[in-house]
């Protein structure tokens, strides 16, 4: 008998999120198979002179998006650290770099509202400053003044308005970090060439709990003398990485799940790892939620269904 399973409810990313994921992928194709498109301003001069778009992201160790600070990681050149306090999840910043790689001016401030928009650096300024080491490349402020975006060098007091030629986008708005919905999403991760055993418990139905292990040649069950071992082959690379959706700050939920049982606990043993991987997921308000180093994350409901397996469905079938 199979675990009771949640039907599928729309819990993805936040606007924000779904906005920066599918640029990535779009203005990354954009930047490899297009020719850089004409700039709307003539003046080549200008277009020099504002230095908005990052040409090239090699070498670039740090972002400093307003109060918030993108580093690299001084062990792992491949990962990105918020406030050097967590992981940065990779899509997020692989899609930050494609927007700023595609940023382009539209033309100067009218005259007629310069004066109005400097003023909305003061209200909703965000300063955007990127280096290279101790080089620093860029140095400018965006805001949004009556739904256009406006960017401005730090010495200068001359506007202009910017885009992302295609896309009707508030590129101010992107640059207005959240950190904790930055946040690496990864909360379960093997190889099969590292994995060691896979402990799955269902505090409420102990019977169809189970332990996966690697033998040295093959996987077997604990459980179960006669499991089938295709079915073990299927099912143990979805761990390869298992994410979450979305973390949610909602202390008072997270506190109620703290003080009810999950509905699944997994424990995962990798030879990378010194501590086994824990992961308990929970339900709530008809959604998935799992508790990860004491936060809060919304859980994929197709992937609950595909890892919420009891010991029974490994049986053999005649």
């Amino acid at each position: 008998m199979t675990q009771k399973r949640i039907k599928n409810s729309n819990t993805g990313f936040s606007i924000k999120l779904q906005l920066l994921c599918f640029l990535a992928v779009v203005l990354l194709l954009a930047i490899f198979f297009t020719i850089p498109s004409q700039n709307s301003v003539s003046d080549k001069s200008i277009i020099n002179e504002t230095k908005y778009a990052l040409e090239d992201t090699t070498g670039i160790t740090k972002l400093v998006l307003g109060q918030q600070i993108l580093s690299q990681s001084p062990t792992n050149s491949s990962e990105w650290l918020m406030n050097n306090d967590f992981v940065v999840d990779e899509e997020m910043i692989a899609s930050l770099w494609a927007i700023m790689q595609r940023i382009e001016v539209k033309k100067p401030v009218s005259e007629t509202i310069k004066d109005e928009v400097i003023n909305s650096f003061l209200l909703n300024g965000i300063n955007v400053q990127v280096f290279r080491g101790d080089n620093q490349i860029r140095n400018y402020k965006v805001c949004t003044h009556k739904g256009e975006t406006y960017a401005m060098q730090e010495e200068s007091t001359s506007p202009y308005s910017i885009y992302i030629p295609g896309y009707y986008l508030q590129i101010r708005d992107i640059f207005d970090i959240r950190p904790y919905e930055w946040q690496d999403r990864t909360l379960l991760a093997t190889t099969p060439n590292t994995f060691r055993s896979l402990s799955v418990s269902y505090p409420t139905n102990k019977e169809e709990s189970f332990n996966l292990e690697f033998t040295g040649k093959t996987f077997k069950m604990r459980e179960l003398a006669e499991a089938d071992t295709n079915k073990i082959y299927e099912y143990l690379p979805y761990f390869s990485q298992v994410m979450g959706e979305q973390y949610v700050k909602n202390d008072k939920l997270q506190d109620s799940l703290k003080n009810t049982s999950p509905i699944a606990v997994f424990s995962l043993n990798d030879i990378r790892n010194e501590e086994p991987q824990k992961l308990e997921i929970y339900t709530a308000r008809g959604k998935y939620f799992v508790l990860f180093k004491n936060q809060l994350l919304l859980f994929s409901p197709q992937f609950a269904n595909i890892i919420l397996r009891t010991r029974s469905d490994f049986a053999k079938t005649e």
